[in-house]
């Protein structure tokens, strides 16, 4: 049996017209609220984070993650100009750097996240996009239909709301702090500040995962309902690619900078000589 509803798009049109179906039947009364957005080279992905897929640690996760995140924090001011401000902001800029976390990427870019599903796959085995009700997430796990950014300080917030921020401290505990476990058992969907050209042009929001390698899945049926895989079949990710870039979404538009520029390039170079 199936945990996650699946859906199936074979053109842009038809995701389109899928992702937007998901809006209005979860969004009916919040004109501005939208699903979060993630892609898959690979149907056959589960919702699993980077820390997560290479076993347990016999140490325990959390040491090896707080000495991973040590070491992030101590070499990367040399190596970047972005300066993240707060413990939250270093956990994003890890993910965004390709580290290990216990983070998931999500954008609220529909056609972002089919890009990220289609780009660069050479294979002919189905891809997918997941799309994600964020504010039902955090309702059935962190107890309020909220999205937030707990990564913002105090003076962001406002006296009143800053509780609301704290709300998620347990997902992310201070370095070495004691105990050396995570409290929280599923995972729970947060807006980082945009510190970072990418998260903001790739309008980039994250779930982060607790002590549950299989979070997702163990959430309850009634908050799994909000949880729907649209699947591209292989046959047709080629055409999606080529679509895309008609539109304007290829490496340079979702990577802003000179790395982007240079595999944009070598996409022309290949879509030349194919």
């Amino acid at each position: 049996m199936k945990m996650f509803r699946e859906l199936i798009a074979k053109d842009v049109p038809e995701f389109v017209k899928e992702a937007q179906s998901l809006t209005e039947e979860w969004f009916e009364n919040e004109a501005t609220w939208g699903p979060w957005f993630r892609g898959h080279r690979k149907a056959s992905w589960r919702l699993e984070p980077t820390l997560y897929r290479y076993g347990r640690p016999k140490r325990g996760i959390r040491i090896l993650e707080d000495e991973l995140r040590q070491e992030f924090v101590v070499r990367a001011p040399s190596l970047s100009a972005e300066l993240p401000q707060n413990s939250w902001e270093w956990y994003f800029s890890m993910r965004h750097s390709g580290a290990p976390t216990r983070l998931l990427d999500w954008t609220e870019g529909a056609l972002i996240a089919l890009y990220f599903a289609v780009r660069d796959k050479m294979d002919d085995e189905d891809a997918a996009v997941w799309a994600l009700e964020p504010w039902k997430l955090n309702e059935f796990v962190a107890g309020k239909k909220e999205v937030i950014p707990p990564g913002a300080d105090e003076s962001f917030f406002g006296q009143r709301n800053f509780p609301d921020s704290e709300r998620y401290n347990p997902w992310l505990p201070r370095r070495y702090e004691e105990p050396a476990s995570l409290k929280e058992e599923l995972p729970v969907a947060v807006y980082p500040t945009h510190f970072a050209r990418r998260i903001s042009s790739q309008r980039s929001c994250f779930t982060i995962h607790g002590s549950a390698v299989d979070g997702f899945e163990r959430l309850p049926e009634a908050a799994r309902r909000y949880v729907v895989k649209i699947v591209i079949p292989g046959p047709n990710v080629h055409q999606i690619d080529r679509t895309l870039s008609v539109c304007g979404i290829d490496e340079l538009t979702i990577f802003p900078d000179l790395d982007g520029l240079g595999r944009y390039l070598t996409t022309i170079l290949r879509d030349e000589c194919s």
